[in-house]
């Protein structure tokens, strides 16, 4: 009968005092007991199959919803204007301790009476650091110029100048007149309480630095335009400038990159050459009154000495040394002043600054902008993310607020 006593040990709850439990824990375990705590881990595998099934059902929303931003890509690509550019690529002028011409004035100068020391004026002190070219450009006297050049703009077959071809033949697109309705819209509320009409004044041709600028509402926008479509670069490991020109006609995108390359190398030689051409200016002006002095004084001596040949008297001997001595102090201050002016033609060619042309501007063949095929695909990209997220966002909505 014992054999067929079954085994109830592992049904005691208490053991026997020095009986060791049947179900003892595994060696190395500090964890609490399943029931107090343990979450299985399949509840997060749930979560997410069930969310994927959500996305599934409502495939039919979300793909409506990027349809939806794809017919608004098609039409952005569609109705956006196409634009044009064109690049340059320039070098400044890298300074050297001396230039070719001053050296040879240094070796040769004591021929022509020129000193060490007057050599030692021109320098390259005061050149201009790659770094400011990019403000020259962005400058309203430069931005003006660059408004008075005329342009042959190939697709409407005219000439025009940049202002007159923004603010009369350029006509935006579709999606310009929306934003500019849009920018402009708190600004057309305030005009309607405005009943003084608006200034026209003349663009200026030549602008005075020292002066004071006044410009129309009309005018400051053509310059905001051209400021978006000129732009120049700086490489800072080795100042090469990047000049970049976009219009929505390809010749003129071409033509302004010329021209705003020529402007900005006349703008950096006017500063740079600014003082040295002061100085040329004075000593040529003081060259002008030496010579008509010592012309002055050389007719004086010649005349006195037609009339006096024989120089009996010592009056007469005393007058021909007068006249001989103002003669002589003329005549070198009249040379030393035109020796200070051929230096001061030399230090001027020393300041003017060199901007060469690495890479000239051409005449695209391709339109910049607009991407439509990148356009397309990122509307496909936002349009699935949008439905991805409104689905999401509904569904906890739902959750929170309607108990579903």
């Amino acid at each position: 009968m014992s054999k067929d006593k079954p085994h109830n040990d592992h049904h005691d709850p208490k053991p026997q005092k020095g009986q060791q439990s049947h179900n003892p824990s595994p060696q190395g375990y500090y964890g609490q007991p399943p029931e107090y705590g343990y979450r299985p881990v399949e509840e997060d595998e749930i979560d997410l199959i069930e969310l994927a099934q959500t996305f599934w059902d409502a495939r039919m929303k979300i793909i409506k919803i990027t349809g939806a931003f794809l017919v608004l890509g098609l039409l952005i690509a569609l109705f956006s204007p196409k634009e044009y550019s064109t690049e340059a690529t320039l070098m400044p002028e890298t300074q050297s301790a001396q230039s070719g011409a001053s050296g040879l004035l240094q070796q040769y100068g004591g021929m022509l009476g020129i000193s060490g020391a007057q050599l030692s004026g021109g320098g390259q002190e005061g050149s201009i650091p790659p770094q400011l070219y990019p403000n020259i450009v962005q400058s309203l006297p430069y931005q003006i110029e660059l408004m008075n050049t005329k342009v042959y703009f190939s697709e409407y077959d005219t000439t025009a100048t940049v202002h007159d071809f923004f603010n009369e033949i350029h006509s935006p697109s579709v999606l310009g007149y929306a934003r500019q309705f849009t920018i402009g819209l708190p600004g057309q509320i305030i005009g309607l309480f405005k009943t003084e009409e608006q200034e026209v004044r003349p663009l200026p041709k030549k602008v005075d630095r020292d002066s004071v600028l006044s410009l129309t509402k009309e005018q400051m926008e053509t310059v905001k335009t051209l400021r978006e479509r000129l732009s120049i670069s700086v490489d800072q490991e080795t100042g090469i400038l990047t000049l970049t020109s976009e219009f929505p006609d390809p010749r003129a995108a071409a033509e302004v990159g010329k021209k705003g390359i020529q402007l900005l190398r006349e703008n950096v030689e006017e500063y740079r050459t600014e003082k040295a051409r002061q100085n040329l200016e004075f000593v040529q002006e003081q060259v002008q009154e030496a010579k008509k002095r010592f012309e002055e004084a050389q007719n004086r001596l010649t005349e006195f000495r037609d009339s006096n040949r024989n120089l009996a008297t010592a009056k007469a001997q005393s007058r021909e040394q007068e006249l001989q001595s103002q003669y002589d102090l003329t005549f070198n201050l009249y040379n030393s002043l035109s020796q200070r002016q051929e230096q001061a033609k030399l230090d001027l060619q020393e300041e003017t600054p060199v901007l060469s042309v690495i890479q000239p501007v051409s005449v695209p063949l391709e339109e910049s902008s607009p991407k439509r095929l990148l356009i397309l695909i990122a509307s496909i990209i936002v349009g699935v993310i949008s439905g991805l997220g409104w689905i999401l966002i509904k569904n906890l909505w739902d959750e929170e607020y309607r108990g579903v």
